[in-house]
């Protein structure tokens, strides 16, 4: 990415300096798609590493068996959508507790 801004002496320089600007804001747009979709594909084991950043420090049988359960793919999307569900759950109870609220002071 050019960050130098070229002195504009013409339409024609001003015009090539937009689309310079436009196709950079272009490609902006796909890494900050790609960082995206990697961070919602990886988003589990980055808060694992977050809280946990290195397993070599936690060696051990659990650390382990905890690391292997959460680089399983089939167990992340287990877990995302036990969460999800869970949501859910929680969210539905915040609503009827809120109509609930609403009504008494009706």
């Amino acid at each position: 990415m050019s960050t130098d801004i070229k002195k504009i002496n013409s339409l024609s320089s001003l015009e090539k300096q937009i689309r310079r600007l436009k196709a950079d804001a272009k490609r902006m747009e796909v890494q900050m798609d790609d960082n995206f979709s990697y961070l919602q594909e990886n988003y589990l084991s980055l808060a694992l590493n977050s809280v946990l950043p290195e397993k070599t420090t936690y060696k051990g049988i659990p650390a382990t068996i905890i690391s292997l359960f959460l680089e399983h793919e089939r167990f992340r999307n287990t877990v995302i959508k036990l969460a999800e569900q869970l949501i859910d759950k929680a969210s539905d109870g915040i609503d009827f507790i809120a109509e609930k609220l609403s009504k008494k002071k009706d």
